[in-house]
This record gives structure tokens, sequence and C-alpha cells, in this order.
């Protein structure tokens, strides 16, 4: 698809955000293929340094901005009249649809509608508003519905949108955007399928993988043991969902055993203590490395010196789960093999026998089983680490996602429904009524560390 000229407007939660490379990954490739595109962060939380290439940086060099998010009364005193100034030289008297209590839903001492207007360019006019996590999308339909943004809008559901706030809201949380959107994304089948049976027009929603730039991950083929000694990898953020605490007992048991190894955790997060202190009660202290979180370059680095990458999502109490996980894709893309569990979004990735092995979620037997199974088959590596990253190549290579991603938005551009129509007498669209009763925005602000599961 050869689609160009188009301006594109990206919401996010705040940008950039070192786990989110994605983001700008798809940002530059648009903007390569002659299309406009504008980054802006609607959420909380605190930008983290970008993990892009210096070239991609450039390219979006002015092109993202993040709304104010004052914490203090003084501060607001300050940051609302520029705040102010900024949307009325972008908007005109339009800007003052800012402080429509009927469209937000929100008592006038509520700026975020201000604050998020006053970063807007180009007066708001896209001709695509994709929302990268379906969360956002609240905030840009009501400023559609404020004047202050026009274009067609594409939803995007990536992680914990589709999993953890549908559990903590209920099932109905999406069918305002259901019934209005006009495009849809997810970001593995197993998303879509998620997405469909919560109400969401099956005809209008695809799936399109974050794409990686397969030029930062070259294939060096499969590792060979050496000296009886493998060197594992888990990369992630340190919370329940990744599993390294299940990482952990399984090697625990491929230790008694007698399996000499090395562990490389890559990563930062609320369990580290919790997990070194558990490494330590296991006797695994001078086995395993805790890295902390390192740049792309760095675990590529990482990457090259280890065998088998362990990617041990579970679904936690809160229901959150993980799509196609990127730093998976990374490592079948260089020829690490992979060992992952039956969660979300892996096995579209792993299969078993093919492109590595698999095993239950939460399952420390089941995990060294299928790291024995693996080990077992040394002679066929060659041939899973080929087939591994072929896999990625031939379905989430930056150019492979952002044909998809042209198609869907010509799609979204081409649609001549009235969405809106979709939601009939008696169904309310109640995404405000979850959380917060904010429309979302608590979700919002918090979504960018939840997420990490593209």
């Amino acid at each position: 698809m050869n689609v160009r000229g188009l301006k594109v407007a990206f919401f996010v939660n705040k940008f950039p955000i070192m786990s989110e490379a994605f983001v700008a990954t798809s940002a530059g490739a648009l903007q390569e293929k002659g299309n406009l595109v504008h980054i802006y962060g609607f959420g909380g939380g605190e930008a983290t340094g970008s993990a892009v290439d210096a070239a991609t940086e450039a390219r979006l060099e002015g092109r993202a901005w993040n709304a104010a998010t004052p914490s203090s009364l003084s501060e607001h005193l300050v940051t609302a009249p520029r705040a102010l100034a900024f949307a009325l030289r972008n908007f005109g008297l339009r800007a003052f649809g800012a402080f429509n209590p009927i469209v937000y839903r929100r008592s006038i001492e509520n700026l975020a509608s201000l604050y998020q207007a006053a970063i807007l360019q180009n007066g708001g006019r896209y001709d695509i508003l994709h929302c990268q996590f379906a969360t956002l999308g609240e905030f840009v339909l009501k400023h559609k519905q404020a004047g202050l943004l026009s274009g067609k809008l594409v939803v995007h559901f990536r992680g914990y949108d589709i999993s953890e706030v549908v559990q903590t809201c209920g099932p109905h949380v999406y069918d305002r955007l259901f019934a209005t959107a006009d495009y849809f994304i997810a970001n593995c089948e197993h998303f879509r399928r998620k997405a469909v049976a919560l109400g969401c027009p099956a005809e209008r929603i695809d799936v399109v993988g974050s794409g990686i730039d397969l030029a930062n991950f070259p294939f060096r083929g499969a590792k060979k043991v050496s000296e009886n000694s493998v060197r594992f990898v888990s990369i992630g953020r340190l919370i329940e969902r990744k599993g390294v605490h299940v990482a952990l007992d399984a090697l625990a048991l491929l230790s008694r055993e007698g399996m000499q190894f090395q562990f490389d955790v890559v990563g930062n997060g609320p369990m580290r203590l919790e997990l070194e202190r558990k490494a330590r009660i296991l006797g695994l202290s001078d086995r395993v490395t805790f890295h902390g979180a390192r740049t792309h370059s760095e675990i590529l680095g990482i990457l090259e010196d280890c065998h088998i990458m362990l990617a041990t999502s579970l679904t936690p109490a809160d229901g959150s789960q993980d799509a196609t996980v990127n730093t998976v894709k990374e490592a079948m893309a260089v020829g690490v093999l992979v060992v992952g569990t039956r969660h979300g979004g892996i096995p579209e990735l792993v299969e078993e026998g093919q492109t590595g092995t698999l095993c239950r979620e939460n399952d420390p037997g089941d995990l060294a089983e299928a790291v024995r199974r693996l080990l077992g088959g040394a002679e066929s590596w060659d041939a899973v680490a080929r087939r591994s990253r072929s896999r990625v190549e031939e379905n989430f290579a930056i150019a492979v996602t952002n044909e998809r991603l042209l198609n869907v938005y010509e799609k979204a551009l081409s649609w001549g429904g009235e969405p809106g129509r979709r939601l009939g007498p008696g169904r309310m669209p109640v995404l405000h009524r979850g959380g917060s009763g904010r429309d979302g925005q608590d979700f919002a602000s918090q979504g960018h560390h939840r997420h990490h599961a593209a």
C-alpha cells in the first residue's frame, strides 16, 4: 500500500516511554511513507526516554507533546492561564469548548480537558485519530464532540486495556467506543477475539502487531551450549504478570538435577527486591544476575550471549494479560530459542516444536519440563532458530506492520457508516461508570506502567 500525505495523531499516555518503543518505531515508519505524525501524551506518569535509534528520534523531533499534569494549586495557577493562551491561539473561541461540562461530564475545576486541548496542533484537524490504548478513546471522543478534534477514530487494544480494565469495570466498559469509533485494531488474535466477544464489530477490527526494526536485531542463529552450561534470559518489567518468580522456581528444580546455568534478568519493577530475596532463598544467587533496566543496544548485547529466553507471562488476579511480547520477537529475531507460556498472544509467536516450546502458565514443574524438551532436541536448534526468525520477518517486521496499519487507516477513511446508531435503546455507554467515575481518566493515567504487552 502506498498511502501518503495523511495527517495522523497518535494518542498515548506519555511520550517517550522506554518500554513503548513501538510508538516511535511506528510513527517513524509512517513518516518515511510521506505521512505527518503528531504524538500526544494524554495520560499520566513520567516520560522515561526513548528506546529507539537516533534516526527515528530525529524524525520525531518537534512532533510530540505531553499534556501538563499539575499536582498543586500553585502549579495550576501558573499553568492554567498559559494553557488557555495556547488553546486560544490554536482554536480561537473554540478553545472554550474544553470547559463544557456537558461534553466532559466533569466539574469546572477539573482542567484535564484544557491541558490536553492546549497541546493540540494543526487546529486539531487530522485524517486519523489513533488511540494507541483503548482507555484514551473517551478523551478523544469528547474532544471531537467539543469541536477540538476531527478525523476518523481508530482504537487500538494492546494489553491492559482489553484485560485488566475489562475485569475491573465490567464487560460494557467499551460500549461507547464500539458504538462510535470508526475502526479498531487488536495487537494479537487473542485480543481480537476478546474485543469481539465484548461487542466490538467483527467486520471493523483487524490484527496489527507491534512492529520491530529488524536492522537492530541481526540474526546470529542458535547459540550452542558449551561445557553443559545454559544461559537463560528474561526481559520485562518485574511485576507478577511476567512470572519471573515462576522461572526461578523452575530453575531451582533444574539445579537440583545438576543442570549448570546462568540466568540474566533484565528489567526493573516493584518485585525486584522480592525476586532477589527469592533467588537467595533458593540458593541461586551466584547463578542469577539482576541487570535492571537496559537500553535496546544493551539488551541486544545480553541476547548475543544467551541460549534460551524464558517468556513466563501469567494471568494475575487483576486479569491483565500480554499480547505478542516485543522482547520475545526480538529474541526470536536474533536466534535465541524461547520457552513460553500458553498465555495471551505468546502462542501466536511460540509454536511447540516449531519456534520453541510451550508450558502451562504459573507452573514451575511444567516450565522445567519444557526446558528439558528444548534441551533434548539440540540437534534441531538451527532449524528452530531459522523458523523463529522467519515468523518475525513475515509478521512483525516494521515494514509489514506498517503496511497493515496503513490498510486499517484506508478502511477507516472509507468507512461511511454511522457507528453511533449501533447503540440501541436500553444499552448505555458505561465507561464513565467504572473505576473513579471520571470517564476512564484514572485508567489512562495508570496505563503506561501496566501495559508492556506489545
